[in-house]
Formats: C-alpha cells, sequence, structure tokens
C-alpha cells in the first residue's frame, strides 16, 4: 500500500515511474530534533542517465522528491512564495543548516535531509525537486537560479499534468498504463474522456 496518501504524491509517484523509469523509495525517515521527519521519494532512472523537466533542465540520475499541495487555502503559491523566501535566507551552503532555529517549510532545504540522501545515495551528487500546486511566480523568478545551481528544482502540477499529456500523446501503447491505479485513472481521463490536462 501506498504511503502517500493525496493525489500530486500519486501523480507525481506515476511521472517518475511511469514517465521516466525510475526506482521508487518513498517516506525514508529523517531524524530531526524533537520528531521525526521525511523524504517524500527518493529517485533513481534505472538506466543511470538524466532526464528533462518540463523546464528543460536536466536532473538525475539521483534525486529526492517533496510534494506539496495546499491549493485549497494557496491557490496561486503566494503564501508558498513568502515561505520559501523565509527558507532561502536561512540556507548557508546548499541547505538550512541543523543549528539554525528558524522553522523550514520545505523540509528538503534542511541539512538533515540533505545528509540522509547523501548518505543512502554514496554521494551528494543528487538533485531536489519539490513539486507543489503553484509558486508565486515573482518568487520563482527571483530564486530560481540561484536554487538551480544548488541542483533545487521546482514544477507546479500545471506543468506536471502538461507534460503527462505530452507524454500520453505519443506514447506507444498508452492502454499499458492500466498496471497501476493512478495510470488506470489517467489512461481513462485521458483516452477514454479525451480530458486535455490543465493548462
Amino acid at each position: 500500500m501506498a504511503a502517500r496518501q493525496n493525489a500530486l504524491s500519486e501523480l507525481t509517484r506515476f511521472w517518475l515511474e511511469a514517465r521516466h523509469s525510475c526506482f521508487i523509495r518513498e517516506s525514508v525517515p529523517v531524524p530531526v530534533p524533537y520528531g521525526q521527519s521525511d523524504i517524500d521519494f527518493m529517485a533513481f532512472r534505472a538506466d543511470g542517465s538524466q532526464f528533462e523537466l518540463p523546464s528543460g533542465h536536466l536532473v538525475g540520475p539521483r534525486l529526492i522528491i517533496e510534494c506539496k499541495d495546499e491549493h485549497d487555502f494557496d491557490p496561486k503559491g503566494n503564501d508558498f512564495g513568502k515561505r520559501l523566501l523565509g527558507d532561502v535566507a536561512a540556507m548557508s551552503r546548499s541547505f538550512v543548516p541543523a543549528t539554525h532555529a528558524h522553522k523550514v517549510a520545505f523540509t528538503m532545504l534542511k541539512q538533515q535531509h540533505f545528509e540522509v540522501a547523501a548518505r543512502i545515495f554514496g554521494s551528494e551528487e543528487f538533485d531536489r525537486v519539490f513539486v507543489v500546486h503553484a509558486l508565486s511566480d515573482s518568487v520563482r523568478q527571483q530564486v530560481s537560479d540561484q536554487l538551480r545551481q544548488l541542483r533545487i528544482h521546482w514544477i507546479t502540477v500545471h506543468e506536471l499534468m502538461a507534460d503527462l499529456g505530452t507524454w500520453y500523446k505519443t506514447h506507444s501503447r498508452p492502454s499499458g498504463l492500466r498496471h497501476t491505479l493512478t495510470g488506470d485513472i489517467f489512461h481513462l481521463l485521458f483516452g477514454y474522456c479525451g480530458m486535455k490536462g490543465c493548462s
């Protein structure tokens, strides 16, 4: 049974496994002060190659993924933007240090998460990908170049769905996606119902 329990996470899993042939480990435990956190997904591209994000940037073969969906109260990602700016301001090197008192909104920016991933991968050569419902355009433009140099990337659900829709149109056998629940729903909506994805 999947440990992730929301639609964005399941779409992300499908995108990684079916679209990009990644092997997945999920809910990787990360000890943090006064509690336990986790990495939503760790992924490795099966052929050891990189793949292209909807932005055109290459990632992989090793990556960790955090899914954050709060569209019910922050549909345009403005609150996400404010919290991200706070996290970025608290970063040193490529993460927020474990000794920093700042409450980190995007947990994969924490030193503890970075170190756990580096230990499991045996390397600090991995990408961090955040899949979110939305992120303020102005904030994204402000920090994207800086974060991309640290191999930190952002995808919105609209970009994810558009990418899946483009891939589906050229898929050699889309009915083969029906072997998983998410793939079956996707094939039903896109194939049978003719939906076009998010605009």
